[in-house]
């Protein structure tokens, strides 16, 4: 059994596995580039949450200021 390749066989290999590189290439990108947006709106949205957690922090700092302006009145 003899084992015969013709060039032009090595050739539509070699097309074949360049062709599958460029379209591997491609997709790797685009996943990239879904991933860093995706990425993105995470930070967004953590920031988002320590804002509001922060906005809540200073209201109720102003609530327990105000409670104990109102208890210093009363007691006068």
């Amino acid at each position: 059994m003899q084992l015969t390749i013709n060039l032009v066989d090595f050739y539509y290999f070699l097309a074949g596995i360049l062709f599958a590189s460029v379209i591997f290439l491609i997709y790797a990108n685009k996943i990239k580039k879904e991933l860093k947006s995706l990425k993105r709106q995470y930070e967004k949205k953590a920031i988002g949450a320590d804002d509001s957690s922060l906005r809540v922090k200073t209201l109720e700092n102003k609530i327990k200021t105000l409670e104990t302006a109102l208890k210093k009145q009363s007691e006068q």
